[in-house]
């Protein structure tokens, strides 16, 4: 490697540092404020959040790593076009394209991390958290559950026990059940507890010597069951989602379970091009760093005069507009308009694309201006 590349080198990887660990701690601060009702539970232990921390990272890198690129390489290489360092380098005969050596390996090492991170890595962390939230929110119903005071935090059911006690459970219990919003049921028993033991997507209630009220809307219906015992069944899938705001489920399948998926989709007659849309676009995400590199370099080298705070703002404007273009891009393949391989590439490739241009231009005059 010649010295200028090393050169070039150091300054790009300094702000890539800073910049990760910056976006990798303002995505955790945003995360755990929006889950704060299930992070500070009852139930929460610091092992708990360890674990969390653990399963997000990946999706946190896989955010932030490309943003970081733009910005090391806008910042790194404005630098050097400020000090009037690239008009010496290109003055001895390194051109626009010669300095693109040292970001190129730069994009590449941050691509094949995120083709890791986005293959494997996000997949299991989605899901591990999902199992962990899961059982945290099971944990915080046993003990947030408090006499005398109504429990809202499940969704559509609504909970109240006069009387609690760790061990032997609940007494005079109430429970109003809102998922059939035609036919809401009234639960009223004398005992109760919560079976939160279970490694499935369910937490259970059960009741003794109680009796069900369920009456319909409309008014034309009235019924009254009396139980020993029973048992409600309680899916957290939505109360997760109310309270992490989960992603879509196709992050959390790799891409060898997006390509099975779209063939159970499609053997069952439904549309199989969500998933394939999915996989496209999972691998075009691992050669974002690229584009944003290809990008970044003309827009470094040709912007003298204009300050860090414009790298800044090329840095966001160039991520709304990625996100933008990926989600126009995905409607149009979901008409029909685009190829499906076309819709996830389309992104990354009109990046190259201006990239390429711009870099032609600057290797046409000669020198950055």
């Amino acid at each position: 490697m010649k010295l200028v590349h090393r050169y070039v080198l150091g300054e790009l990887l300094v702000p890539l540092a800073l910049w990760v660990v910056f976006l990798f701690l303002l995505l955790l601060v945003l995360q755990f404020l929006r889950g704060t009702d299930v992070l500070l539970g009852s139930a929460v232990s610091g092992w708990d959040l360890l674990s969390l921390l653990s399963f997000l990272t990946p999706q946190f890198l896989v955010m932030a790593l490309p943003v970081a690129v733009l910005l090391a390489v806008l910042i790194g290489l404005g630098r050097l076009t400020e000090d009037r360092e690239v008009a010496a380098l290109q003055a001895s005969g390194f051109g626009p394209l010669q300095l693109l050596v040292a970001p190129l390996m730069v994009g590449l090492l941050v691509s094949v991390l995120m083709g890791f991170l986005g293959f494997r890595a996000v997949p299991w962390g989605l899901a591990e958290m999902k199992v962990l939230i899961n059982d945290v929110i099971k944990r915080n119903v046993v003990g947030d559950v408090k006499a005398g005071v109504f429990y809202e935090d499940l969704s559509q059911l609504t909970l109240y026990a006069e009387q609690v006690d760790p061990e032997s459970g609940w007494t005079h219990v109430l429970l109003h059940d809102d998922r059939d919003a035609r036919a809401p049921l009234l639960v009223l028993a004398k005992a109760g507890r919560v079976d939160a033991t279970g490694a499935d997507a369910a937490l259970e209630l059960r009741l003794e010597r109680g009796e069900v009220h369920r009456d319909s809307v409309e008014g034309r219906d009235y019924a009254l069951v009396e139980f020993e015992e029973g048992r409600i069944s309680v899916g957290l899938e939505s109360a997760i989602q109310r309270k992490n705001r989960y992603r879509s489920p196709k992050e959390e399948l790799t891409p060898e379970e997006l390509l099975l998926a779209a063939d159970e989709a499609k053997a069952a007659g439904e549309d199989p091009r969500p998933f394939h849309i999915a996989w496209h676009a999972r691998v075009a995400q691992g050669f974002l760093p690229l584009a944003f590199v290809i990008l970044g370099t003309p827009l470094a080298l040709g912007r003298r005069g204009k300050g860090q705070g414009f790298g800044f703002l090329l840095a966001l404007l160039a991520y709304v507009a990625y996100y933008v273009l990926v989600r126009l891009a995905e409607q149009f393949a979901m008409r029909g308009t685009l190829p499906l391989w076309l819709a996830g590439h389309l992104t990354n490739l009109l990046f190259v694309a201006v990239g390429a241009v711009l870099l032609w231009r600057l290797s046409s005059r000669g020198a950055a201006v």
